[in-house]
């Protein structure tokens, strides 16, 4: 990404590299500190693929980021898998949440069951 900014213009001076991070909640949390230390009233933007410009988003507010998420495309070819995975992804952040809200779900149907069983 950086020889693509300097290539269109950008001047390194101007470029602000995280190369630590191995997944995207690390990479919000590293590019946090470095824009803390440069300027701690910032605003600032990221760019992800479409299909993952909403997880980018629940991490970048996780990290604390002041930051707005901006999209890119994707090609046609790759959405469904892509946005499978993302699913699946979005689905383990969140999984106590879910198994417990899919647990109440089906208790209340067994209760209802259970009491149209007895009085059915």
């Amino acid at each position: 990404m950086k020889n693509y900014l300097l290539d269109k213009g950008i001047p390194e001076e101007h470029i602000l590299m995280e190369d630590l991070s191995v997944n995207t909640l690390q990479n919000m949390r590293f590019s946090k500190t470095l824009m803390d230390d440069l300027k701690p009233k910032y605003r600032s933007i990221f760019v992800t693929n479409n299909f993952h410009l909403f997880r980018a988003s629940l991490y970048a507010r996780k990290a604390g980021l002041k930051s707005q998420g901006i999209s890119s495309k994707t090609a046609l070819y790759y959405l469904p898998n892509a946005l499978m995975r993302e699913f699946i992804a979005i689905i383990m952040m969140y999984k106590w949440w879910h198994i417990t809200v899919t647990s109440l779900i089906l208790l209340g149907m067994l209760a209802i069951g259970a009491v149209t069983a007895f009085f059915g």
